[in-house]
């Protein structure tokens, strides 16, 4: 039978959380909501916890090896779902019940958007609020809010949508509602990408047409990890700039070439400062410093590119005296 609404929620070790996830969403499930839980290689007690849940009618479950990203199970759960709409909730968020109905009714009198977003509050592991309507925070976003799309909602063109999250992501992942006709077009989340997959996806599902953001609140967002290590900014930094490239390749419009570009000179930037001050990779310093400066010709790739080309120890005495 064919579903309105399908709720795809990657999991992996997440026993502790997905109950209150789960039951977040199961008020909504029945002959027009189905809910499909991949399970990416867990090694805790996750499939004994859902046990009570899969019923074999509303909420499934799919286990697959470990893929190392929330990328492989989203499309493993696209592939299996029938919605014409697909909402995607990480394991540890909790949905607002009451808000996902109005949220899919918006999307419906809206045929032309490729998908909607929401606000969202920050939590710490127990749910207490740490943060009020995220979102209300990034004015960058916020500035370009100028369509009125129904109460409480906004329209944003795709391209104005792609030229912010270039800049940063105000689309909270497990707000999303996409229209599957939307994803046909985009194609799969790239598994490639660890760190950047959503935003990658959210980029080119604007690309496909406008989006739509609605004010409210739609889910609790779990902040419980710990600070961001020079590793993974690192690997966040290329990411970010192997989206822009593939904004450069795709896009038309000669405005969004020069902004990803810009994006892309300024995590290659970054890269160039941690490869070379953290890590001590001169030669792989210059590369990402020569590639800042050839995106977007700036005094700070250029002093990068001179220092990382000097043997160590004289940079070493030329800083200390």
């Amino acid at each position: 039978m064919r579903m309105k609404l399908s709720i795809v929620i990657p999991a992996y070790n997440a026993s502790n959380t997905i109950q209150r996830t789960l039951e977040s969403v199961l008020p909504a499930v029945g002959d027009q909501c189905e809910v499909l839980i991949v399970d990416d290689g867990s090694t805790d007690a996750l499939a004994e916890v859902l046990k009570p849940y899969i019923d074999g009618v509303g909420v499934r479950l799919i286990r697959q090896p470990n893929s190392g990203g929330p990328a492989s199970p989203r499309n493993r759960g696209i592939a299996e779902t029938t919605g014409d709409y697909v909402l995607f909730l990480d394991a540890d968020d909790v949905v607002v019940t009451d808000e996902i109905e109005p949220t899919l009714q918006l999307l419906e009198q809206h045929p032309d958007v490729s998908m909607i977003c929401g606000n969202f509050d920050v939590t710490d592991a127990q749910l207490s609020t740490r943060i009020s309507r995220n979102i209300d925070r990034y004015t960058t976003f916020l500035s370009v809010l100028h369509e009125r799309a129904g109460p409480n909602a906004w329209k944003i063109p795709g391209e104005t949508a792609v030229s912010v999250l270039l800049q940063t992501n105000f689309v909270g992942t497990s707000s999303v509602i996409a229209r599957r006709s939307s994803l046909e077009v985009v194609g799969a989340f790239d598994e490639t990408l660890r760190n950047l997959d959503d935003r990658d996806m959210w980029i080119r599902l604007s690309q496909a047409g406008p989006i739509l953001y609605r004010e409210r609140v739609f889910y609790k967002y779990r902040d419980s990890a710990g600070s961001v290590s020079k590793q993974r900014q690192l690997e966040q930094c290329c990411e970010r700039a192997a989206v822009a490239k593939k904004v450069i390749r795709s896009t038309k419009s000669s405005r969004i070439k020069q902004l990803a570009r810009r994006c892309r000179s300024q995590n290659q930037l970054k890269m160039g400062y941690i490869l070379f001050h953290e890590r001590a990779q001169s030669r792989q310093a210059f590369g990402a410093f020569s590639a800042s400066f050839l995106d977007r010709p700036n005094l700070a790739a250029f002093k990068g590119m001179l220092k990382s080309l000097l043997p160590r120890r004289m940079y070493q005495l030329m800083v200390r005296t």
